[in-house]
């Protein structure tokens, strides 16, 4: 359980920046599913298509994969970095509709620095730390080669996920454990609460 309660932990608070974490965590929510019905598309295709469809029209969608390109932990790891062309086209929309275009010269060269791990992030504390530090506080102390890519970082990596609408978050949990249910073995309900949670976070930006 301790996985899950600690995502849960991260995401519904104002305290802490969480919304460099949340496109990852769509992506383990319907891993969450598939498991939870044990592969079996015929089960769980109505659910990942209705989360599918919540996602489409999400009027965010493109800050959170830019919040995913941004986070360290996740663009270090590239054994685990998603290359999916929907990050790549999220991010390009982002900057295409947020900023200046007389940065955006100096930003794209950044995004290549960054991505291919030039300058200061190269060292190698800055790779053993990208999982350790917040994502912002990572930004502020190696993001000094690219000084646009470090703003509009911080700027995006600052801002917390929390939910109003999943203020209830433990409550959920406890409906999920009724008699009926708690047959379930450990990591299927430690998926379901996941997945519970993450598809009421998505509608607060809908």
């Amino acid at each position: 359980m301790g996985p899950i309660i600690r995502l849960l932990r991260v995401c519904d608070t104002d305290e802490r920046p969480s919304l460099g974490y949340v496109y990852e965590g769509m992506f383990r929510a319907i891993t969450g599913i598939k498991k939870l019905f044990r592969s079996s598309e015929r089960l769980y295709k109505p659910y990942i298509d209705i989360i599918n469809d919540r996602w489409d029209r999400m009027l965010r969608k493109n800050l959170h994969a830019t919040a995913y390109f941004l986070n360290p932990a996740f663009q270090c790891d590239t054994a685990t970095f998603s290359t999916h062309p929907e990050i790549t086209n999220g991010l390009l929309d982002y900057i295409e509709s947020k900023v200046d275009w007389c940065s955006v010269e100096n930003l794209t060269r950044e995004i290549g620095m960054y991505r291919e791990r030039e300058g200061s992030f190269g060292r190698k504390l800055a790779i053993l730390t990208s999982k350790k530090d917040r994502p912002e506080n990572w930004w502020k102390l190696f993001g000094c080669d690219a000084p646009n890519l470090q703003k509009l970082a911080i700027r995006i990596l600052s801002q917390t996920a929390s939910s109003s609408g999943c203020e209830h978050n433990w409550s959920v949990f406890e409906r999920i454990h009724t008699k009926k249910r708690n047959r379930l073995e450990h990591q299927r309900l430690n998926d379901l609460v996941y997945v519970h949670y993450n598809l009421r976070l998505q509608y607060r930006y809908m």
